[in-house]
């Protein structure tokens, strides 16, 4: 065998074909990438600023409850509801129980005990050197009803009952002693003259609430309007008619009618300026005499008051001395 003659069958290899595209078909690939692309970012940062916002509002709904919490802390902390009664309840025994045959001795420790409560002077407060005639006092008991929180102060509601005798006449009096009350340093102190009103309406040492420092002048024609109608006013307001005073004031605050009017210490009634058109402010301070036992007592007042026709309509009264109108 020649094997010259055998040849080797060589396979040939194929050639890979190239594909090829069109600019256009090119054009419109590079098109739908950069479409996908575009797409997937803005997802990217909507859901990055949907999360941000969440984030925040979470943030602030826990600074909102953290605030809360600190808030009900401090109120809680600043107003223990059972010590305050404690206190306001032995204020009102020491208060009301009082004998016009009792010693000086008696009396003088009577009113050192009263004047640990008060940041005011303990004679703006007792008044029975005024009482003429014998007369004996008698606490009963009491109970705090309600709380009203002011700008000043809290407003501490007491529903009182006494047993008052007088030339062999007794009488039983059951009414809302009212008591003006601050708190610091986990102390209470009566910060402005107590007040009585109607049981069936639903209350350390600090600065005592003062009369107006700023004072403003007043021509003396309008101090006498002023004056006029103030007397009418508290006149019908001693007698505790509701009927009659909603014509004179926007809500109606009645007494027991156990008191009567006595005076207005005009010289020491004091204007202030309300910041408002047409409403004069007025300070002043009103006594007023128990009916039975002719013992007098000053309560302080600040008026806000409108002008009518002939008179002045009351738009608010507070039991203190104030320039602050909120809380009614």
């Amino acid at each position: 065998m020649n094997l010259k003659k055998v040849k080797k069958k060589e396979k040939k290899e194929k050639t890979p074909k190239v594909k090829t595209f069109s600019q256009k078909k090119a054009n419109r690939v590079v098109l739908i990438g950069a479409s996908v692309l575009l797409v997937m970012s803005g997802v990217g940062a909507l859901r990055a600023n949907v999360m941000a916002s969440n984030v925040d509002n979470l943030y602030s709904k826990v600074d909102t409850l953290s605030e809360q919490s600190k808030k009900n802390k401090v109120d809680r902390e600043e107003l223990d509801y059972s010590t305050l009664s404690f206190y306001v309840e032995n204020f009102a025994k020491e208060y009301l129980n009082y004998n016009s045959k009792a010693s000086d001795e008696a009396k003088k420790a009577r009113i050192d005990r009263l004047s640990k409560y008060l940041s005011l002077d303990v004679k703006n407060v007792d008044e029975t050197e005024n009482l003429q005639g014998n007369v004996l006092r008698t606490f009963k008991n009491t109970s705090l009803s309600r709380i009203e929180k002011m700008e000043d102060c809290y407003l501490v509601y007491l529903n009182v009952n006494y047993e008052l005798e007088k030339d062999k006449k007794t009488e039983n009096v059951t009414q809302n002693m009212v008591l003006p009350i601050q708190v610091k340093d986990n102390l209470f102190s009566i910060v402005g003259r107590p007040y009585f009103v109607a049981s069936s309406l639903p209350q350390g040492k600090t600065v005592p609430l003062k009369q107006t420092e700023n004072s403003i002048d007043v021509d003396g024609k309008e101090k006498q309007s002023v004056e006029k109608f103030l007397k009418m006013f508290f006149t019908k307001y001693s007698v505790g008619n509701k009927q009659e005073l909603m014509l004179l004031m926007k809500k109606p605050a009645t007494t027991a009618g156990q008191d009567s009017f006595v005076s207005i210490d005009s010289g020491d009634m004091k204007f202030f300026d309300t910041k408002q058109k047409g409403v004069t402010g007025v300070q002043v301070s009103v006594t007023f005499s128990d009916n039975t036992t002719k013992l007098t007592h000053t309560e302080d007042f600040s008026l806000w008051l409108s002008k009518t026709e002939n008179s002045y309509f009351i738009n608010t009264m507070k039991h203190y001395f104030t320039e602050k109108e909120g809380n009614d």
